[in-house]
């Protein structure tokens, strides 16, 4: 057998011992050892006790990687409340695995992004299929800072998303794993090599609305001026009013985008959305860095928009894999879109329907995130309200 992969996704409270039977079942149920598990957990859990339990039921060997998440998704839906646990094993003599992990990843973030590719290609001279990644958006950094010194050194497709907590809690820390390791502050990434394919595909959620604006002035990621205002001031009245202090969660059905470079469609924008909004000196914190100069132009969210995005997701991903055999699914979806915007129900019938429709018996795994990565134009790119997923298959 090429891969060997088994996903499971928990409710179970007890965070040691949920993590202990999840290392023994994959442990017990894969064909061969585990080489790596994806492991994501919603907040609620006891991080360190999870991943102790994890590598206990699973035994020495395997890389642990992943992150917490606003929810997490698996055969059977989405889970964003209470005590939820998605974790994928993945092995077999088509694939090997490299993880790593760099820390503080506010301090010299470019360099960060240098050493952790370095990292992953140590003892290879050929570049990956694919790099899965997983980093603090609460670091601050530029995520594009990071990607191109990754991208640099990887030369591959990066996937993946930023970790989170719940949404509508004052965001304070998010964690990401590496081995028996709970982080903060820092990125975890895993390379697969191997005899299988790796597909990714993404949809996004929104609409431009027309109203054309530019970035008078920037400093990083950090958002001062649109137009010559406050950038904090034009948010607001793009979203029809102040929000508390701190929550974002009343400005996220409209973002600004931005046109791709070298992409070819002309109308194919990078999405972004506020991470913080900063009344001490009314600017707006992005994921990203929009340029100084740069036009944008308001969009906006429907519920169609989301749910016919996944419809094509879907279509487009089929077409690729067509006479391969889907083995697994990594889902990345932002938290804008899921059950703040689209409901518990909704959001579980999206991505039932895209189960069913992909393949019924393939293993899946993903986590709800703050912030999305996929490639654009042969490069990763940092993107909010959308939802990339890479496919393996045989």
């Amino acid at each position: 057998m090429k891969l060997s992969v088994q996903s499971i996704m928990t409710q179970g409270r007890r965070s040691y011992e949920t993590g202990l039977e999840s290392g023994q079942r994959l442990a017990r149920e894969l064909a061969d050892p585990p080489k790596v598990v994806f492991a994501y957990l919603t907040v609620n859990h006891d991080q360190a006790a999870f991943l102790r339990g994890l590598r206990e039921g699973l035994g020495a060997g395997a890389s642990i990687v992943g992150c917490s998440g606003q929810g997490v998704m698996g055969r059977g839906g989405v889970r964003e409340e209470g005590y939820a646990a998605s974790v994928l094993g993945l092995g077999g003599d088509g694939v090997r695995i490299a993880a790593a992990s760099v820390e503080e990843l506010q301090t010299d973030t470019a360099e960060k992004g240098r050493l952790c590719g370095q990292r992953l290609r140590a003892g290879s001279p050929e570049p990956p299929k694919v790099v899965i990644l997983n980093y603090d958006p609460l670091s601050g950094i530029d995520a594009h800072v990071f990607l191109d010194a990754l991208h640099a050194e990887v030369q591959c497709p990066v996937v993946g998303g930023a970790s989170s907590h719940f949404f509508g809690r004052e965001m304070t820390e998010t964690f990401q794993y590496h081995d028996d390791r709970v982080l903060t502050h820092a990125a975890v990434a895993c390379a697969l090599w191997g005899d299988f394919t790796a597909t990714i595909a993404s949809c996004i959620g929104c609409s431009p609305v027309g109203l054309e604006m530019t970035v008078t002035r920037a400093e990083g990621n950090y958002l001062v001026e649109l137009d010559g205002r406050p950038a904090l001031e034009v948010w607001e009245e793009m979203t029809g009013g102040a929000a508390p202090p701190g929550d974002v969660g009343n400005t996220s059905a409209v973002a600004i985008g931005m046109a791709v470079d070298g992409a070819g469609a002309a109308t194919e924008q990078l999405i972004r959305c506020a991470l913080v909004l900063d009344r001490s000196r009314s600017g707006v914190l992005l994921g990203a860095a929009i340029p100084t100069g740069t036009r944008v132009m308001l969009h906006h969210r429907t519920v169609d928009d989301v749910l016919a995005s996944a419809d094509r997701l879907v279509r487009e991903l089929k077409a690729r894999l067509e006479g391969k055999k889907l083995r697994a699914v990594f889902g990345f979806e932002c938290g804008a879109r899921t059950k703040p915007f689209l409901g518990d129900a909704l959001t579980n019938k999206e991505n039932l329907d895209m189960q069913a429709a992909l393949g019924p018996d393939a293993a899946w795994a993903g986590v709800v995130c703050w912030g999305e990565i996929y490639p654009v134009a042969g490069k990763p790119v940092y993107h909010n309200y959308t939802y990339p997923v890479l496919a393996l298959a045989e």
